[in-house]
C-alpha cells in the first residue's frame, strides 16, 4: 500500500508518527508525535476561512513559542 493510500483496518487507538487523517470536511490532520499517551498532530486546513471558523469558538491562549521557534514549511519541502 503507498503512503498516501487510505487504510481502513488502521488502529486509531494507536497512533503512530507520521498517520495521516482527512476529516470529512476535508482537512488533513497529520500525527507528529506519540508519547506517554499524548498526541501531538499538525491539522491543514484548506482555506483561512475555514480555519476561522473552526477556531470560533475557542480561547486563544497565545504563541507556543516551541512552535514558533521551528523553520519554516519550506524546510521540510523535497527538493
Amino acid at each position: 500500500m503507498g503512503h498516501d493510500e487510505a487504510d481502513d483496518s488502521h488502529d486509531h487507538e494507536d497512533p503512530q508518527k507520521g498517520d495521516h487523517y482527512r476529516h470529512r470536511d476535508g482537512t488533513d490532520e497529520i500525527v507528529f508525535a506519540v508519547e506517554d499517551g499524548h498526541v501531538l498532530a499538525i491539522r491543514e486546513y484548506g482555506r483561512v476561512e475555514e480555519f476561522a471558523q473552526a477556531v470560533a469558538d475557542a480561547e486563544f491562549v497565545g504563541t507556543h513559542e516551541g512552535v514558533a521557534d521551528l523553520p519554516g514549511a519550506e524546510a521540510f519541502e523535497d527538493e
